[in-house]
């Protein structure tokens, strides 16, 4: 044991006046707060809000003078007043195009070379959370007033062949693995969901959290479950 090991030990257990002070001192800051007045009330909200000010005007400038030129030169394509927090992270050669008045989090799109230009298309007043995943090797179409919570993966392929025989053998996926997402306008995705590929999600309709959908969503249903089942209809 080391000479810090027993001088905390010692101090733990108070093994002489010195450690016996140096742990009651220790206590009592532990307990320590400054005193709860109108005066220091208005003190120390006047820092929150000037430290609120200065975070929001901090994130505004990365925003705008950063990240979302950044995003717009390395899209296809950006509609106007997009608003984007964070640097989405992509890898491969997805074709991204986003309509006007969207909002980004914390998005990360993976695509291989299955085809030669897969896509990805973001329509209009489209809300996408932090922490969302799409891989994309042929297309994921995504409507207009569309809201992903966080964490929500959607895929179009399952990264590897269906067939077990060409799993076994090793074989590469091909593009006959891939079936493309589609998810029509005013469709809720709820936090931590999976689309698998070649689901269909109808207008209006609603994935509830943790589900994992493999099959089309009628319009206006909920979806919930793993696997996600329709548990109400339009």
């Amino acid at each position: 044991m080391s000479v810090v090991d027993d001088l905390i030990l010692s101090i733990k257990r108070g093994d002489t006046p010195a450690t016996r002070l140096a742990r009651d001192t220790y206590r009592a800051l532990l307990h320590f707060n400054l005193p709860d007045t109108p005066a220091t009330r208005r003190l120390f909200a006047s820092l929150y809000y000037a430290h609120d000010a200065a975070q929001a005007g901090r994130e505004w400038a990365l925003s705008k003078l950063l990240i979302e030129p950044m995003v717009r030169a390395r899209f296809h394509s950006v509609g106007a007043r997009l608003r984007c927090g964070k640097l989405p992270y992509i890898v491969g050669h997805t074709k991204i195009t986003v309509g006007d008045d969207c909002t980004i989090g914390k998005l990360s799109v993976a695509s291989g070379r299955f085809v030669d230009e897969p896509e990805l298309r973001i329509g209009n007043h489209v809300t996408i959370g932090t922490g969302v995943f799409m891989s994309v090797n042929k297309r994921v179409t995504i409507g207009d007033h569309v809201g992903i919570a966080g964490r929500v993966a959607i895929s179009d392929s399952d990264g590897h062949p269906g067939d077990v025989e060409r799993r076994l053998r090793g074989e590469p996926m091909t593009a006959d693995d891939i079936q493309p997402v589609t998810i029509e306008d005013y469709v809720w995705i709820g936090r931590d969901a999976h689309i698998l590929k070649g689901v269909t999600i109808g207008r209006g309709a609603a994935v509830a959290s943790g589900s994992v959908v493999a099959t089309d969503v009628p319009p206006g249903a909920l979806a919930m479950g793993v696997p996600a089942r329709i548990v109400k209809r339009a």
